[in-house]
This record gives C-alpha cells, structure tokens and sequence, in this order.
C-alpha cells in the first residue's frame, strides 16, 4: 500500500506501519528500560527522592490543588530542608575540615624561598700589584692590580626546605584531640537539632489537625445553634416560647462564630509556620494526610511502673542523649586542652633539611645542602604557661561539672516524661469514655427525634456534643504522642 503510490492508501498505510513500528519499540525496548531505571533508584534513594519530589510538587501547589503529606514525610522534609538543620550541617562539616587541618600538622612542611636580583655594580676583589712577591726574572707578581668579579648583576638564590616536627608532636596531638572533640559536638548538636525539628513537626502536624478537628465541631456547633435559632423563632411567633430564648440562642451562636474565626486565624498562623519548618515556600497549600494508628510504643505509659524498664530507658538517654554526648565531648576537649598548655614547657625540635642553589656568587658553590636540628624554647614568659594551665584546668573541672549536671538533667526528664505520659494515657482514657457516652446520646437524641419526642435541634446539638468529644479525644492523642515524642528526645531518638 505504500509503494502503490495511490494518493489515499499510500498516506494512511505509512502511518499505519511507522506507528506500529515505533509503538513496537516503545513498548518492547523504552518502558522496560525506564521501568528498570526509575525501580533501582527508587530502591536506592527511597528515602531522599520521596522529600524532594513533595518538595517540587509542593513548590507549585499554589498553582495546583493541595497534595496530601504525611507525618513522615513532613519530618523528612523538615529534616532536610529546616534552615536551622542545614545550618547545624554545615557546622559539623566545618568541625570535620577542622580536623583535617589539625591532623596535616603531623606531617613535615616543605617550604621554598626564591630570590632574583639585579645590582646596578657588581663587588670586585682587587689583588694589589707585587702582593706575590717581586722577583728577578718576573718582576712584581702580579705586575699590575688584578680585578676580580666576584658577583653576578643578575642573579637568582632559591631555598626548599623540609622541616618534620619532633617535639611539637604533643602539641599537635592535643590539637587533633580538640579539632576531633569539636567535631563530635558538632555532629551532636546536629542529631539535637534534627530531634528538636522532628518533635516541632510532630507538635504543629497534631496541633493542625485538632484545630481542623476544632473547626469541624464549631460548624457543627454553628449548624445546631442556627436549627435552634430558627425553631425559637418559630416558638416567639406561636406564642409558645419568650423573645428571651431568641436572644440567648443569637448570642451562642454569634459566640460560636467568633470562635470559629480565632481556630481558622491559629489554622492559618500554624500552616506558615507549618511551611517554615518543612522549608517550603511560605503561601504553600496542603492537607495534612491523617496519621495511622501508631503501634504500642516502646517506652509506654507502663514503663513508669517498671523500675527496670525506667533503668533501661536512663542507660540508654545517658548513653546517646545529644545533650549528654555534646557535654561529654566538650569535657574530652578541655582535656586535651589542659595537655596542649602543659605541652607549652616542651621546646620546639624540628629536624630538617635544605637544599640551595645560587649562580650570582661565582666563589660560592652553586648546590648546597644542608641537615641538621633546629630548636626554639623561650625561657620565660612572666607566669604566660602557668596562668594558661590554670585556665585549663579551671575549664577541665567547668567541664566535668557540666557532664555531671546534663546526667542528672537526663535523669529528670526521664522521670518528668514518664509521669506525663502516664497522665496523658489517663486522659486518653477518660476522653474515649467521653466519646463512647457522646455517641450513645446521639443514638437515643436520633431516636427520641424519630418518635418525634424530640426537635431537629436536639439530635445537632448532639451532633455537635459528639463532634466536639472526638475533638477532645483527639487532643487527648495528640497529647499523649508529644509526651512520647519528648520522652523519645530525651532518649536521643528521633
């Protein structure tokens, strides 16, 4: 049909073969291979692809119709995006390049000196006439002032030297030992901010949805209050009930609606802050994907009861809360402090060796090479190394103090966290039972409205009663997570 030339069949056989062809090899050849591609990073960068596709779908959903984010997502974003986060990042690489500068010490320093010159006279060596001698067959030697150069008008010296420390090796492990201290308690106080970030995200992400929750009850509160506004009137015009009624229901309701108005401002006031501290785009919209429910969490409410379940938990907050290991490296660096000032009474050794060449001295040679030990002490400094080793030892026992309070800091919010968990469970407890009566007096109000012993207005109140104890329910949760979200900080989780 192709080659039959025809004016109709000819087009239409060519499309029909090339796109038999071409959607041949997209589906034999190009979907597999990107199916492949997109599956073995996925499974590789799982955890950082997901944050930064959120990152750009957010980034546009002000164009676009919000997308839900979960909890885990929110954390893994605020992880990666806070601005406090990177900047504690950004620390701990500073703290690590320290340390490689520190550890560079250890090794010889070669150096170079290069020099050229240019006079505008050169030195000469004059040997007077007959300082040889005069003899008889000769005469004077030499028999006239004799000249000689004994320098260049362009020359160049240049100078390598090598020079390995000795001594200077106590001060320079010391120095490591801090750089290295440093950067522990630079990488502590990162796993501080990542908690500190991860419990926030927690806190605002429940805060929201029980304000959403909040919300939810006030306009159900608004509904019932305007279906008894409506039926009071109703009551004022049949005579039945006093102008009164009409007034107190206008006021619940306006109440009601003020309400309602502070909740969406604190709604719109969390959700910036929401952005703020997932880094996204300030005006970013989303919904808050409903948190499942959590399984029973390893430091339960049960835990306060259990005094060996209360020792494991303090051996495992002193063992990696970040507070705790940032006091303690700060303690390993006034240590090696405290050894840098003592290594000020050493003198400085180095050993070295220099290799000069020169071509402006015609008398000197042009390659020389030189070893040899170089020492630098100075004898006295007015007390300078004393008051320094007092200072280090002041900031030693500084140290060891704050170690011993951050312990003893660790201890209490254990206790603290504990007891609060214990109370938040006792009041999830007393809300679930609010919830369980709340919803038993919708069914009888639906009844009691159904045999008409009841008003509409009845069964919204019920409504609302219902929906305001699912309300404090959830806030009962919420509760109850932070207390074990705070207590999961304390034990250095995230």
């Amino acid at each position: 049909m192709i080659i039959s030339g025809s004016s109709m069949w000819s087009p239409m056989a060519s499309v029909i073969a090339f796109g038999l062809v071409g959607s041949m090899v997209f589906t034999l050849v190009a979907i597999p291979v990107l199916f492949v591609v997109v599956h073995s990073r996925r499974l590789r960068n799982a955890k950082v692809v997901t944050p930064v596709l959120l990152l750009l779908l957010f980034a546009t959903s002000s164009r676009a119709q919000s997308t839900p984010i979960t909890l885990d997502e929110a954390i893994q974003l605020a992880t990666k995006q806070n601005s406090l986060v990177k900047m504690a990042g950004d620390k701990a690489k500073e703290a690590d390049a320290r340390v490689i500068q520190a550890r560079a010490n250890y090794f010889p320093v070669v150096t170079n000196q290069t020099m050229a010159t240019h006079l505008n006279q050169t030195e000469f060596l004059t040997i007077p006439k007959g300082t040889l001698g005069t003899y008889a067959a000769t005469g004077p030697l030499p028999n006239s002032n004799v000249n000689i150069q004994t320098g260049k008008q362009d020359a160049y010296l240049t100078s390598t030297t090598a020079g390995q420390p000795i001594t200077q090796l106590v001060k320079i492990h010391a120095g490591v030992s801090v750089a290295r201290a440093e950067a522990a308690s630079a990488h502590s106080d990162l796993q501080h901010a990542r908690n500190e970030i991860s419990l926030n995200v927690k806190t605002l992400f429940y805060s929201l949805l029980s304000a959403e929750r909040r919300k939810h009850a006030l306009e159900l509160r608004i509904q019932a209050g305007e279906q008894g506004l409506d039926e009071a009137r109703r009551g004022v015009e049949s005579g039945v009930v006093l102008e009164a009624k009409v007034l107190e229901g206008e006021s619940q309701l306006a109440t009601a609606r003020h309400a309602l108005g502070s909740v969406e401002d604190a709604i719109d006031d969390m959700s910036v802050q929401f952005n703020d501290l997932i880094g996204l785009p300030l005006d970013t919209k989303f919904a808050l994907a409903e948190p499942e429910e959590e399984k029973e969490p390893s430091a339960s409410a049960d835990s306060a009861n259990a005094p060996s379940s209360v020792q494991i938990l303090e051996s495992e907050a002193l063992e990696k809360n970040p507070n705790l290991v940032s006091a303690r490296h700060t303690l390993d660096k006034a240590r090696a402090g405290l050894n840098a000032a003592r290594a000020e009474y050493i003198p400085d050794i180095t050993g070295f060796v220099q290799d000069i060449h020169q071509d402006g001295t015609p008398l000197l040679p042009q390659d020389t090479r030189v070893g040899g030990i170089r020492a630098e002490f100075t004898v006295s400094e007015f007390g300078k190394r004393i008051g320094l080793v007092r200072e280090r030892h002041a900031q030693l026992s500084e140290a060891k103090e704050n170690v011993h309070h951050a312990e003893s800091q660790v201890r209490i919010d254990i206790e603290k966290g504990l007891r609060k968990l214990n109370r938040t469970q006792d009041e999830l407890d007393a809300a679930q039972r609010s919830v369980k009566a709340k919803t038993e007096m919708l069914r009888i109000t639906g009844e009691q409205v159904h045999t008409s012993t009841a008003n509409v207005s009845a069964l919204r109140d019920a409504e609302a009663n219902l929906a305001e104890a699912e309300s404090q329910l959830f806030d009962a949760e919420k509760d109850r997570v932070i207390a074990q979200a705070e207590l999961e900080r304390t034990l250095g989780r995230q």
